[in-house]
Protein backbone atom coordinates (compact mmCIF):
# COMPACT_ATOMS: atom_id res chain seq x y z
CA UNK A 1 0.00 0.00 0.00
CA UNK A 2 2.80 2.42 0.79
CA UNK A 3 4.50 1.41 -2.53
CA UNK A 4 1.12 2.44 -4.63
CA UNK A 5 1.23 5.74 -2.33
CA UNK A 6 4.65 6.28 -3.32
CA UNK A 7 4.17 5.85 -7.40
CA UNK A 8 1.24 8.03 -7.05
CA UNK A 9 3.15 10.99 -5.59
CA UNK A 10 5.94 10.93 -7.45
CA UNK A 11 3.74 11.03 -10.94
CA UNK A 12 2.03 13.27 -9.28
CA UNK A 13 5.28 15.54 -9.02
CA UNK A 14 7.09 14.59 -11.94
CA UNK A 15 3.52 15.50 -14.12
CA UNK A 16 3.27 19.15 -12.45
CA UNK A 17 7.03 19.72 -13.42
CA UNK A 18 6.27 18.83 -17.22
CA UNK A 19 2.70 20.43 -17.61
CA UNK A 20 2.06 21.37 -21.15
CA UNK A 21 1.29 25.24 -22.03
CA UNK A 22 -2.29 24.87 -22.53
CA UNK A 23 -3.25 22.66 -19.07
CA UNK A 24 -2.81 23.44 -15.31
CA UNK A 25 0.05 21.70 -13.62
CA UNK A 26 -3.27 20.23 -11.56
CA UNK A 27 -4.99 18.75 -14.86
CA UNK A 28 -1.97 17.28 -15.81
CA UNK A 29 -0.74 15.57 -12.41
CA UNK A 30 -4.95 14.37 -12.30
CA UNK A 31 -3.90 12.85 -15.81
CA UNK A 32 -0.80 11.26 -14.87
CA UNK A 33 -2.62 9.87 -11.91
CA UNK A 34 -5.63 8.37 -14.05
CA UNK A 35 -2.78 6.59 -16.18
CA UNK A 36 -0.81 5.18 -13.12
CA UNK A 37 -4.37 4.14 -11.92
CA UNK A 38 -5.05 2.35 -15.91
CA UNK A 39 -1.95 0.64 -15.89
CA UNK A 40 -2.49 -0.96 -12.61
CA UNK A 41 -6.07 -1.20 -11.12
CA UNK A 42 -7.88 -3.73 -12.79
CA UNK A 43 -11.26 -2.19 -14.75
CA UNK A 44 -9.88 0.91 -15.31
CA UNK A 45 -7.74 0.35 -18.32
CA UNK A 46 -11.46 -1.41 -19.73
CA UNK A 47 -12.12 2.12 -19.99
CA UNK A 48 -9.29 3.39 -22.44
CA UNK A 49 -8.40 0.28 -24.12
CA UNK A 50 -11.40 -2.12 -24.35
CA UNK A 51 -9.81 -5.32 -24.72
CA UNK A 52 -8.28 -4.83 -21.18
CA UNK A 53 -9.72 -5.93 -18.20
CA UNK A 54 -7.21 -6.44 -16.12
CA UNK A 55 -4.62 -3.42 -15.55
CA UNK A 56 -3.06 -2.72 -19.11
CA UNK A 57 0.46 -3.15 -18.40
CA UNK A 58 -0.27 -7.03 -17.36
CA UNK A 59 -3.15 -7.46 -20.24
CA UNK A 60 -0.24 -6.11 -22.14
CA UNK A 61 1.88 -9.18 -20.89
CA UNK A 62 -0.14 -11.78 -20.92
CA UNK A 63 -0.22 -10.55 -25.10
CA UNK A 64 3.04 -10.88 -25.16
CA UNK A 65 3.53 -14.26 -24.02
CA UNK A 66 0.69 -15.85 -25.94
CA UNK A 67 2.10 -14.48 -28.80
CA UNK A 68 5.27 -15.98 -28.18
CA UNK A 69 3.09 -19.28 -27.51
CA UNK A 70 1.59 -18.94 -30.54
CA UNK A 71 3.92 -17.82 -32.95
CA UNK A 72 6.53 -21.25 -31.28
CA UNK A 73 2.86 -23.00 -32.66
CA UNK A 74 2.87 -21.74 -35.93
CA UNK A 75 6.34 -22.24 -36.16
CA UNK A 76 6.88 -25.92 -35.38
CA UNK A 77 3.53 -26.32 -38.11
CA UNK A 78 4.64 -24.95 -40.49
CA UNK A 79 8.20 -25.95 -40.12
CA UNK A 80 9.94 -23.06 -40.32
CA UNK A 81 9.07 -22.11 -44.15
CA UNK A 82 6.34 -19.14 -43.20
CA UNK A 83 8.39 -16.56 -40.87
CA UNK A 84 6.21 -14.01 -42.28
CA UNK A 85 3.42 -14.89 -40.30
CA UNK A 86 5.70 -15.58 -37.17
CA UNK A 87 6.81 -12.46 -37.21
CA UNK A 88 3.68 -10.76 -37.86
CA UNK A 89 2.25 -13.03 -34.62
CA UNK A 90 5.52 -11.53 -32.71
CA UNK A 91 4.90 -7.69 -33.96
CA UNK A 92 1.03 -8.39 -32.50
CA UNK A 93 1.93 -9.65 -29.15
CA UNK A 94 4.90 -7.25 -28.79
CA UNK A 95 4.49 -3.81 -30.68
CA UNK A 96 1.84 -1.25 -29.49
CA UNK A 97 1.22 0.74 -26.34
CA UNK A 98 2.60 -1.58 -23.45
CA UNK A 99 1.80 1.72 -21.25
CA UNK A 100 -1.14 4.25 -21.36
CA UNK A 101 0.22 7.49 -20.77
CA UNK A 102 -1.23 10.81 -20.34
CA UNK A 103 -1.72 11.51 -24.06
CA UNK A 104 -4.01 8.50 -23.87
CA UNK A 105 -6.24 9.93 -21.17
CA UNK A 106 -6.82 13.41 -22.53
CA UNK A 107 -7.71 11.24 -25.99
CA UNK A 108 -5.15 12.66 -28.20
CA UNK A 109 -4.03 8.92 -28.53
CA UNK A 110 -6.21 5.09 -28.39
CA UNK A 111 -3.88 2.49 -26.81
CA UNK A 112 -3.14 -0.27 -29.36
CA UNK A 113 -2.76 -3.30 -26.94
CA UNK A 114 -3.00 -5.52 -30.22
CA UNK A 115 -1.95 -3.90 -33.09
CA UNK A 116 -2.61 -5.07 -36.74
CA UNK A 117 0.92 -6.65 -38.17
CA UNK A 118 2.44 -4.64 -40.69
CA UNK A 119 1.45 -5.89 -44.72
CA UNK A 120 3.29 -8.76 -45.53
CA UNK A 121 6.05 -8.08 -48.16
CA UNK A 122 4.50 -7.81 -51.73
CA UNK A 123 5.98 -10.50 -54.22
CA UNK A 124 5.61 -8.32 -57.48
CA UNK A 125 1.76 -8.96 -58.13
CA UNK A 126 2.62 -12.35 -58.66
CA UNK A 127 0.94 -15.26 -57.35
CA UNK A 128 2.77 -17.57 -55.46
CA UNK A 129 1.87 -20.81 -53.67
CA UNK A 130 2.12 -21.60 -49.97
CA UNK A 131 5.43 -22.75 -48.78
CA UNK A 132 5.68 -26.44 -48.52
Amino acid sequence: MRVAALLVALSLSTAALAAPADRSAARSALDTGIAVAANIVPGVSSLYAPRCLPGYVFCKAIFAVMSVIAAADQLALSGGGDLTQTRGILYRGFAGDWYIGTRHVRGEATPEPLPDPPPPPSSGGKWEPPPL
